[in-house]
């Protein structure tokens, strides 16, 4: 009983070694790493409680005894001596015996582990994203020597986040389902949501291009992981060819859907009397556009939110078979969010994808329905005047910024036009 307590006591003690910015900056403590057991009723070490005697007799003992060891120093209450403690702290030039003693590694040795295992990372993965979440948190964690909270601590999650990197990383196919990639990954259809699932969308949410209130699994799909087969939705004059077979979408007059499989397998062919492709972020525009507003020479393509890699190979398909002087435009919300889609259409798959009811006058026209918008999102914003893709949006992108103002695709149904 005694060890275990004696490992208690070492381990309150180190951690808040570890905490001090003596452990951060690598310097000899100058103050006392100290703990007050008994200080009128408060303590810092809640497991001594001395109402009850023979936990107080038995930590007693354990404190007696480190102290024999020279791995802890401690005073007793005034007037209460060798009957209740009132503060003990470490002995800092036995510091390599006290973690021998407590039976744990120090921290040092685990951040040193860590920083290896990041940079072995960093090495192996080829996707810009997670080259920059390894970068960043070898930096964070090399400086201040404390591990950052998207890397675990234990070496068994640890170990299931790096193989959920590495599985996502060298996927090459255009997508796979949940359950179908845990199997891949760990052999257990469930293990990737139990385990990892929570910390990849953190991580990819901060390095992926996606807005704050972006879902879960539109994060995940952006990496080719999806809940179900994806399907894509347009309207407009287009055909698939398959084999010696021919299926029509054309008098599809509300749409048609079509999935990864069959379009890998089959040849695509959009009608030389289309003359405009338009992409449109929001199911509802898309849905009120092609039934109130589409013209009989237009393609309309649903974007949704950012693409996955199935639906990118779909998008360079239309691309590819676009007809002769056909131009292709894309309407999504005024803001973060939908400004970066088209900078990424642009850079993926046509550069010269122009903007629709993305400008000034339409935040103008609808200003009583724009949405507030906070200094951190703002700033979010700024990002965007860097990009040279967004060159022609950079007056309504500051116009966002000055106003602190957003405004989504569905506040534009008030009064939808060409």
């Amino acid at each position: 009983m005694s060890s275990i307590i004696q490992k208690k006591i070492l381990s309150a003690l180190l951690d808040k070694y570890e905490r001090s910015s003596f452990f951060r900056d690598e310097k000899q403590p100058t103050r006392r790493i100290l703990l007050k057991f008994y200080d009128g009723g408060k303590s810092d070490f809640p497991y001594y409680d001395i109402e009850q005697s023979e936990r107080r007799i038995s930590v007693n003992q354990a404190v007696t005894e480190l102290s024999e060891l020279n791995l802890i120093s401690f005073e007793w209450m005034k007037g209460e001596r060798d009957h209740i403690i009132a503060k003990v702290w470490l002995n800092t030039d036995k510091m390599e015996f006290a973690y021998k003693v407590a039976g744990r590694k120090s921290k040092r040795d685990v951040v040193d582990e860590i920083c290896l295992e990041i940079l072995d990372m960093h090495e192996q993965v080829a996707s810009l994203w997670f080259k920059n979440f390894f970068h960043d948190a070898y930096t964070v964690i090399s400086q201040k020597r404390s591990i950052v909270s998207s890397i675990p601590t234990d070496a068994t999650e640890r170990n299931h986040l790096f193989k959920a990197i590495c599985t996502i990383d060298k996927m090459t196919g255009p997508e796979i389902t949940e359950r179908v990639f845990s199997l891949q990954c760990f052999g257990d259809s469930k293990k990737f949501e139990k385990a990892t699932r929570s910390r990849i969308i953190s991580i990819l949410r901060k390095y992926l291009e996606c807005d704050d209130d972006t879902r879960d699994e539109d994060i995940l799909r952006q990496v080719g992981i999806v809940k179900y087969p994806e399907q894509f939705e347009f309207c407009g004059k287009v055909s698939l060819m398959i084999e010696d077979e021919v299926v029509d979408f054309a008098p599809l007059r509300f749409g048609g859907s079509l999935s990864i499989s069959d379009l890998l397998r089959g040849n695509l062919v959009i009608s030389p009397y289309v003359k405009r492709i338009l992409s449109i972020e929001n199911r509802a525009n898309y849905i009120e556009y092609i039934q109130k507003s589409m013209a009989d020479d237009e393609l309309v393509l649903y974007h949704a939110g950012q693409y996955s890699p199935s639906k990118k190979h779909f998008f360079l398909v239309i691309s590819e078979k676009m007809p002769e002087g056909c131009i292709w435009a894309h309407w999504g919300d005024i803001d973060y969010g939908g400004f970066s889609m088209l900078a990424r259409l642009r850079r993926e798959i046509r550069k010269e994808i122009k903007p629709f009811r993305m400008n000034t006058s339409e935040l103008i026209k609808y200003k009583h329905l724009t949405a507030p918008i906070t200094e951190q999102y703002a700033e979010k914003l700024k990002l965007l005047t860097a990009k040279h893709e967004l060159l022609d949006c950079y007056d309504c992108i500051k116009y966002l910024i000055a106003n602190k103002v957003r405004l989504e695709q569905e506040s534009m149904l008030v009064e939808l036009e060409n």
